[in-house]
């Protein structure tokens, strides 16, 4: 400690501090002088101080009212609480001491909310209570008793891209041992075919040994082959999707009048060939997917990308509107300004006010989004939204659903004749204590119908009964169509466009993704990944 400490604490005592906190930058072993400084002691350690027996030289574990084992995420951390938990009850001979009253914690400092923090808090705070002569009040809150670790990565899979490439490269090898068993298979049918009495008889059974080896995937590709090259022949395909038979076209005809076909299969003879092509080519919707995961691409839909994104919501619905005239599929890309990237409410602010509805739209709530995107039947299959949005994408996707599903329980309303009931409830609601009910701030465009602007500033569960909501609430999440980017390693690496921090921002991520697949969301996906982004940043491929 620096011979100025005490001086310093005077200093401090006089200028009127009530609580003053002393931190050293780290103290040897058995250097314990700032207890002498102090009426309530916290050590803080971490898990890599070596064998248990070093913990026996540590000084502080003897003077230390609190004693915090910091980077609780690493790997041996509850060994550490436990090995300093019994040194705690050695050195206090207070072995019948149970763990709950021991002053030892795992903490992990850089984590929000973590459990440990706030365990080690409320036993800092009860003992200065203690000192404080009631000048200060104990904590009474409820926490978890173990910390709650929540890596990135948990420590038994940190060499995960290990195994992968492992993974990867024994199927290398399996699909060429494959391939080298099929190869001889082939020769050895072919030659036994060509020959008669004694010697075909050794060859063919020297095949159905090599055929016996052969795993059964293998087999079926040998036995299936031809038949999977005349159904791609035929003029027309049938293949299963969610249960439904999709039948397509196999060909195109040119201008020239020539038959191209839209899967061209591999002309191979060798039987080693064909199993080592399906092994690690193979035809578009089957395993190893090189060619996409769906046996041929969407028909119906033509693939153009309709973006805008400027100014307020009702001005980029408008562009929405006429960018999609006449279109059979409207597919929607939305860009959002600078002050929604950043999670911000438009406000008066000098370092807001300009961003506003610059370069993107503005979006900062349900209503928002509902006039963003209405006139557009967000159910129909031949509707899709694409929202290039990362940090606060959690929030915006829950707009969106929230409109969509809105827009549904309004047009359920309309069929049902409904509409004067639900505005009289409206207008009840919109009282003159609540202001007026929120309109659609412009013109409405040539091509809006004005769908999903009758619940503007409510929802559709107040106006309609329970279990029609729920039903038309499951109904619209199964099939509502787009994307959201929600792409925070890509941020973090390259655009910065992050509110949280990034391991909160990948469990946000992750339990998004298990809410879609608790409620069948699956034509809405939950991540975009924009390597892209990271190239430009630098980044290799």
């Amino acid at each position: 400690m620096s011979q100025h400490v005490t001086d310093a604490i005077a200093i401090a005592k006089v200028s009127g501090f009530d609580c003053i906190i002393l931190e050293s930058s780290g103290i040897g072993q058995s250097d314990t002088e700032i207890v002498d400084l102090c009426s309530v002691s916290l050590y803080v350690m971490t898990p890599e101080y070596g064998a248990a027996t070093q913990l026996e030289k540590i000084d502080m574990l003897d003077f230390a009212d609190a004693i915090a084992i910091n980077k609780f995420d690493k790997r041996g951390a509850l060994d550490a609480l436990r090995d300093v938990r019994k040194q705690y009850r050695r050195n206090r001979k207070a072995f019948d001491t149970a763990d709950e009253e021991v002053p030892v914690f795992g903490t992990v400092a850089s984590q929000f909310n973590d459990p440990g923090m706030n365990q080690l808090y409320l036993a800092v705070r009860n003992r200065l209570a203690e000192t404080a002569a009631g000048a200060l009040d104990g904590g009474r809150y409820r926490i978890d008793a173990e910390p709650i670790r929540a890596e990135i990565i948990p420590p038994a899979r940190v060499r995960y891209l290990s195994e992968i490439a492992s993974a990867l490269r024994e199927y290398d090898s399996r699909a060429e041992t494959e391939a080298d068993r099929a190869e001889e298979l082939g020769a050895l049918t072919r030659v036994a075919r060509s020959l008669n009495g004694p010697e075909s008889t050794a060859i063919e059974q020297r095949a159905q040994s090599v055929r016996a080896e052969l795993s059964q995937r293998t087999k079926e590709i040998i036995d299936t082959w031809d038949q999977q090259c005349t159904a791609y022949r035929d003029d027309e395909f049938t293949y299963t999707v969610r249960g439904k038979p999709i039948t397509t076209r196999t060909h195109r005809t040119t201008l020239s009048g020539l038959r191209v076909p839209r899967v061209a299969t591999p002309r191979l003879r060798s039987w080693g060939d064909r199993v080592r092509w399906t092994y690690q080519e193979n035809y578009p919707g089957a395993f190893p997917f090189t060619a996409g995961v769906f046996p041929f691409k969407r028909e119906g839909e033509d693939p153009t990308r309709m973006f805008a994104g400027e100014g307020g919501p009702e001005r980029t619905n408008k562009r929405f509107h006429y960018v999609s005239t006449g279109m059979p599929a409207k597919r929607l890309s939305t860009a959002f300004d600078s002050v929604t990237l950043y999670g911000e409410d438009p406000d008066h602010r000098p370092d807001i006010y300009g961003k506003i509805g610059n370069s993107g739209v503005s979006v900062c709530s349900v209503d928002d989004a509902k006039r963003l995107y209405s006139g557009f039947d967000l159910a129909s299959p031949k509707t899709s939204v694409s929202m290039t949005i990362n940090g606060p994408a959690a929030m915006l996707t829950a707009f969106f659903m929230n409109a969509a599903i809105d827009q549904q329980c309004e047009r359920y309303i309309r069929e049902q004749g409904k509409t004067e009931e639900v505005q009289a409830k409206l207008a009840k609601h919109f009282d003159s204590t609540r202001g007026p009910q929120p309109l659609y701030r412009s013109e409405i465009p040539h091509g809006n119908d004005g769908l999903g602007l009758l619940l503007l500033g409510t929802t559709g569960d107040r106006v309609l009964e329970r279990g029609v909501y729920e039903r038309i609430k499951a109904d619209t999440l199964a099939a509502v169509r787009g994307t959201v980017q929600a792409d925070i390693l890509k941020e973090d690496q390259a655009q910065n466009t992050c509110i949280f921090s990034t391991e909160f921002s990948l469990r946000l991520m992750g339990d998004v993704q298990q809410y879609f697949i608790d409620h069948n969301v699956r034509n809405f996906y939950s991540v975009s990944i924009s390597g892209y982004h990271i190239a430009e940043a630098g980044a290799n491929p």
